[in-house]
C-alpha cells in the first residue's frame, strides 16, 4: 500500500469524534523512496491542510450533507472521510495508486463506507463527471499545477457549486488566487490556525478559500 514505507497510527479529533490516520512520518524514508518515483509520494503523510479543511466541514455540516463531493489530491484521504461522515456522496482521486489504498484504509479505519475512488491526473482530466462541491487541501503548492487545476474546476463543479481548498500560506497561495479570480473565480478567504503535527505546543496557520463561479 505505501511501497513498504513505514506507518504511524495518529489520533486526530475533528469535531465529535477522533480520526485514526495510518502515515508515512519518517521524512528520510519518503526521500530516499522519491529517489526512484516518478513523482514525489505527498499524499502518504498527513497534513495540517487536510486537517484544517476538515474542521471547516465539521463546522458547517451543511456544506456537505448530501453533496456529490471530489476530493482532489486526496492523498490519505482525511478530508473525504470526514465529508462522507456528514452525508456527502464522495469521489477521492489521486495520480498515486497508493494513496488511494490510504484512503481505503483511512475510511476502513474509521468504520466509513461508499466512498468510489479513482486515478486522477490532473494534466490528463478524463472525469466527465460534475460535482456540488470540490475539495482539495494543500494542492496547489507548484505553479505548474494551476492552469490545469483551475481546468478542472471549470469543467468538474455542478452550476451553483462551491469549492473549497485549504493552504498553510505557501508562496503559491497569492498567486494562485490571482490566478482564479483573473479565470473568472470569486475568491473567498479566511485563516484558521491548527495544532503543528511536528510541534504540537504550536499553532500552524492555514488559509481557506472558497471558490464559486463569478455571478453566483
Amino acid at each position: 500500500m505505501t511501497h513498504n514505507l513505514p506507518l504511524v497510527r495518529r489520533t486526530i479529533p475533528i469535531g465529535s469524534r477522533t480520526w485514526i490516520i495510518d502515515t508515512v512520518d519518517d521524512e528520510d524514508a519518503l526521500l530516499a523512496h522519491a529517489e526512484t518515483a516518478t513523482q514525489f509520494p505527498f499524499g502518504l503523510m498527513l497534513w495540517e491542510s487536510a486537517i484544517a479543511l476538515a474542521q471547516h466541514l465539521t463546522q458547517n455540516p451543511t456544506l456537505a450533507a448530501g453533496k456529490s463531493t471530489l476530493e482532489l489530491g486526496a492523498g490519505l484521504g482525511l478530508t473525504g472521510v470526514v465529508a462522507a461522515s456528514l452525508g456527502a456522496i464522495v469521489t477521492q482521486t489521486d495520480h498515486d495508486a497508493a494513496a488511494l489504498d490510504a484512503c481505503a484504509r483511512t475510511a476502513a479505519l474509521n468504520g466509513i463506507t461508499g466512498i468510489t475512488r479513482t486515478p486522477g491526473d490532473w494534466h490528463t482530466w478524463t472525469n466527465a463527471d460534475r460535482y456540488d462541491l470540490i475539495l482539495g487541501a494543500d494542492i496547489f503548492y507548484d505553479a505548474e499545477n494551476h492552469s490545469a487545476l483551475l481546468a478542472i474546476f471549470d469543467q468538474a463543479l455542478a452550476p451553483g457549486g462551491r469549492i473549497l481548498l485549504s493552504d498553510p500560506h505557501r508562496k503559491n497561495l497569492t498567486p494562485f488566487i490571482a490566478a482564479a479570480e483573473a479565470a473568472n473565480w470569486t475568491v473567498t478567504r479566511s485563516d484558521t490556525t491548527v495544532l503543528d503535527l511536528k510541534l504540537p505546543a504550536k499553532l500552524r496557520p492555514i488559509a481557506l478559500l472558497d471558490l464559486r463561479r463569478q455571478g453566483t
